[in-house]
């Protein structure tokens, strides 16, 4: 009788621990796509966010600048502090306006100035106000009668308003303070675009920064104006 021999070879395959550890895999591998794919929509949203309130915020102060070219139209012999001015810490609440006069050169948040069209003389100006539920923006106030396109009586007009342009939302308290808006005025020879002769004295600065913290800056020339 003949003996025959089995050779036995041991199985291969998967085995339950295995299994678990490629399950583990994945799961870690799907939680890493599902983040980046948040960390990416986020950082999306907010750059989208940013780039539409540049934009809103370059042609704000774009429509600002061409708004001053009224200061002192129509006025002889108008002159920087009695028929345009920069006032700092300036707040409108029921149509009244508070704040100080800024010293010469100096910057503030508010910018005022008299016109005369007819008879009857009028105030305007821009207003870039705060507010502590996270609204306000540029407004454009007025225009008013004023007597004689004097402003020494500023404070006691009732000043209407227009809001120009939003500070923008969703954003954190840093973010909101880069969009301020602040007006300054300085003693320069000046000349309005386009034209070749220097004809004003007065050069008026609006200022802000982006969301990026870059500068932004519009000059106007207030050639209606002597020193």
């Amino acid at each position: 009788m003949s003996t025959r021999l089995f050779h036995l070879r041991h199985q291969t395959g998967e085995t339950l621990v295995s299994l678990m550890v490629g399950l583990l895999l994945s799961i870690i591998v799907a939680l890493a796509m599902v983040s980046l794919y948040k960390v990416t929509t986020t950082t999306t949203t907010l750059a989208s966010q940013d780039a539409a309130a540049d934009t809103q915020l370059t042609a704000a102060l774009l429509r600002a600048g061409m708004a001053s070219q009224d200061a002192g139209f129509g006025i002889a012999g108008a002159t920087v502090g009695a028929q345009v001015k920069v006032i700092a810490a300036a707040a409108l609440s029921n149509q009244s306006l508070s704040g100080t006069v800024a010293a010469a050169q100096a910057s503030g948040n508010a910018l005022l100035w008299a016109t005369q069209t007819g008879a009857v003389a009028q105030c305007a100006g821009l207003l870039y106000q705060d507010a502590n539920d996270g609204s306000g923006g540029l407004y454009y106030l007025g225009p008013v009668n004023c007597s004689s396109g004097n402003l020494s009586a500023w404070s006691t007009l009732a000043w209407t308003s227009t809001l120009w342009a939003e500070r923008p939302a969703n954003q954190a308290t840093r973010a909101y303070l880069q969009t301020k808006i602040s007006f300054s005025m300085a003693n320069a020879s000046c000349k309005p675009y386009g034209l070749t002769a220097a004809v004003g004295k007065v050069l008026l600065t609006i200022a802000s920064t982006s969301r990026s913290g870059a500068p932004l800056r519009e000059q106007q020339c207030l050639f209606n104006f002597k020193v």
